[in-house]
């Protein structure tokens, strides 16, 4: 277990690429290569494939996960307002509640998100600091 200086336990997150993630991009990197064809494309290079997830190459990948947002406790960490539902005085702000990374730059939705938690904290749980779901 990683320990901080105080002895408190640390969170330690593995990542790496799981079977269906590298079924999924062979998948779509052979209907790659099968469009490239028939739009008679002369020269292509087919996505190799996942090896080990290496953070030197996905350094501007977000992480993502961990603190799922979910309309009821039992289905995730954080409610729709980012709020922890174990912990109302808890606002966790940021793409953790993500489940995955989605189809694009997450930012907008990472922003999107943090101006409902603002509003939320300043309209309502700054006057009655309670669950806000």
């Amino acid at each position: 277990m990683y320990k901080d200086q105080t002895g408190d336990p640390l969170l330690r997150r593995t990542l790496d690429w799981r079977e269906n993630d590298r079924k999924m991009i062979e998948y779509m990197t052979a209907k790659g290569v099968e469009m490239a064809r028939a739009l008679g494309v002369k020269e292509f290079n087919a996505y190799p494939g996942y090896s080990d997830y290496d953070v030197t190459r996905y350094q501007s990948t977000p992480a993502h996960g961990g603190t799922f947002m979910a309309p009821t406790p039992d289905r995730g960490v954080v409610n729709p307002c980012l709020q922890h539902w174990q912990l109302p005085n808890l606002f966790v702000l940021g793409a953790s509640a993500f489940p995955n990374t989605g189809s694009a730059n997450p930012t907008p939705r990472i922003l999107a998100l943090t101006y409902r938690t603002a509003d939320a904290l300043v309209d309502r749980y700054l006057k009655k600091p309670e669950p806000l779901a």
